[in-house]
């Protein structure tokens, strides 16, 4: 990735997290990136392609956290329960990116291609959830609904845990949230 293009990405991470989409123009985006408003259109041709592009990028960082040292698990709920404290990893590790990625996973900016996509970064995840039901350890539901709560649980505790920083190295909170978290999932 060329420097320039990677300086937009943050600086249009920063605004949109900070002003929203509609508040941030591309000349501003431009302008604080230290780039020519002709640069940045040569690198992604809407403002739409931008946000779109960054929220790709953003799943690509997340899901490489997401999935370290989970094939070194041998069990279900060890899975699991490393991708749950990847994800609590990488969220206080990069709280602009969560704070991107919770705000902007449902808005009508991203284009259903780019979600879809998004979504297939996830196919991991999705398997592992698929092989629980078979082993009938994980609830019986739609793994796509599961998913969803999951993700949900992961953000709701996140958020906890940024507003409250004290509590990210409290192990007890740590394992209570895990708790919560598997007893979303667990049959």
């Amino acid at each position: 990735m060329s420097e320039k293009r990677a300086q937009i990405l943050t600086t249009a991470l920063r605004l949109f997290v900070t002003n929203g989409f509609h508040a941030t123009p591309t000349s501003q985006i431009a302008k604080e990136s230290g780039v020519a408003t002709g640069t940045l259109f040569h690198h992604f041709k809407t403002k739409e392609e931008l946000i779109n592009t960054l929220y790709l990028e953003t799943k690509e960082e997340m899901i490489q956290s997401l999935s370290i040292k989970v094939d070194e698990q041998e069990t279900i709920k060890g899975k699991l329960r490393q991708i749950f404290f990847n994800a609590i990893h990488w969220s206080v590790a990069h709280p602009e990116h969560q704070l991107f990625y919770s705000q902007y996973s449902n808005s009508p900016f991203i284009t259903n291609l780019t979600r879809e996509l998004g979504y297939r970064r996830f196919q991991f995840i999705y398997d592992i959830l698929k092989l629980g039901q078979e082993k009938e350890i994980l609830k019986p539901i739609n793994i796509d609904l599961m998913f969803e709560a999951i993700d949900g649980t992961l953000m709701g505790i996140t958020k906890y845990l940024l507003t409250h920083p004290e509590k990210i190295t409290d192990e007890l909170c740590l394992e209570n949230a895990f708790t919560l978290y598997w007893d979303t999932l667990k049959g």
